[in-house]
């Protein structure tokens, strides 16, 4: 059994519970006493063991006349035990291959954290992201032509609704060759750049320490930056903008 105590720890199980499991698998259905007194264990280590290892479906309960008795469940629980953490170690591991770089950019210490998204399913990321980080102000500066494209105004108006129930305050800068125009709300206060400014195809939201940054050319491509330094760099010059604008 020495092959089946090494098969078990390797899917996570302790080596007090792989042999628990493989006495209780030769004893048969047995009660806490006598599952003791084989393993030199402790009634109250026997019983922490068992829970750890009916939640890994791999043990069991059953009732003979009025005493509580322990077995195992067949044998083929630890292939699909054995299924379940390949699958958890294929996820992590897309995850990982996904997300190293953010290790690789904070690795120093005081270097930030870039992501980049391809296309409108970046809205969900920066919608949770800005929700989490329980944002009091938000700077947007964009084309207003361009968003509409992409995140009709109906589409909006469920964050919009959320952002204003935080009393969160909004400054947002347009460009608009269409003449769109957005309504005020509670919070927010919307400019609107004048004709002769070159037309540009972009977006970015400001808030905390974080930046957002999309382009419309084409398959939106957005890029999150962490950074107190560039957020704050990138704020200076929309605060100047702003107040130019009259």
């Amino acid at each position: 059994m020495k092959k089946w105590e090494k098969y078990l720890k390797n899917l996570g199980l302790s080596e007090t519970e792989s042999k628990l499991y493989l006495e209780v698998l030769k004893m048969g259905p047995s009660s806490v006493q006598d599952i003791a007194r084989k393993t030199d264990l402790s009634r109250v280590s026997v019983y922490s063991l068992i829970e750890n290892l009916t939640k890994l479906g791999l043990m069991t309960s059953v009732q003979k006349k009025k005493k509580t008795l322990y077995a195992v469940e067949p044998p083929e629980r630890i292939i699909s035990l054995a299924e379940k953490k390949e699958q958890d170690i294929h996820q992590a591991l897309k995850e990982i291959k996904s997300n190293i770089q953010e290790l690789k950019l904070a690795q120093s210490g005081d270097r930030p954290i870039v992501k980049m998204y391809e296309g409108s399913e970046v809205f969900l990321a920066m919608q949770e992201d800005m929700l989490l980080s329980k944002v009091d102000q938000i700077s947007e500066f964009g084309n207003l032509d361009e968003i509409d494209k992409i995140y009709p105004y109906e589409q909006l108006k469920p964050l919009h609704k959320k952002i204003t129930n935080l009393k969160v305050k909004r400054k947002i800068i347009y460009q608009t060759k269409n003449k769109l125009t957005r309504i005020d709300e509670p919070g927010k206060k919307i400019k609107y750049l004048n004709d002769d400014i070159k037309y540009f195809g972009g977006d970015f939201f400001l808030y905390k320490d974080t930046v957002w940054l999309s382009s419309f050319s084409g398959k939106q491509i957005t890029v999150m930056i962490k950074s107190q330094e560039i957020k704050d760099t990138l704020q200076c010059a929309f605060d100047i903008l702003w107040d130019s604008i009259k």
